[in-house]
């Protein structure tokens, strides 16, 4: 009997990384109705989900350039954020954006550094 072989984690941190960009769209562009909150200041709200999905992409896809991946999601927080002008209930901040922005750099810098400690650990092995 053949065993089936799982995917890589880093495969399967892209594929999670992929998998929140559309819910990054769905929970900026909800009617204000819509909403579920945590409970705790918006613009954490919004470094966390950024800081996470960059996170995954940056562990998911080390080959690209860590500067091109925090330029995407910066453009995508920015779309979003102006987008949210026309959504029923929704203002568009400068200081929502910029914790957005914020968050995609910090998961991008938390997640090189781990991957840079996990080669150089592999390496030593």
């Amino acid at each position: 009997m053949g065993r089936t072989a799982l995917p890589e984690p880093r495969r399967i941190a892209g594929m999670a990384g992929l998998a929140c960009l559309p819910v990054l769209v769905w929970l900026s562009w909800i009617p204000k109705d819509w909403e579920l909150r945590t409970g705790t200041v918006g613009q954490l709200e919004h470094l966390v989900a950024y800081a996470g999905t960059a996170g995954l992409l940056g562990l998911g896809f080390p080959r690209l350039p860590a500067w091109r991946l925090g330029l995407a999601l910066t453009l995508l927080a920015g779309i979003l954020e102006v987008g949210q002008i026309w959504v029923p209930g929704r203002t568009a901040q400068a200081i929502d954006f910029a914790a957005s922005a914020g968050g995609a750099l910090l998961g991008l810098a938390v997640a090189r550094t781990v991957a840079g400690r996990r080669i150089a650990a592999g390496s030593r092995a």
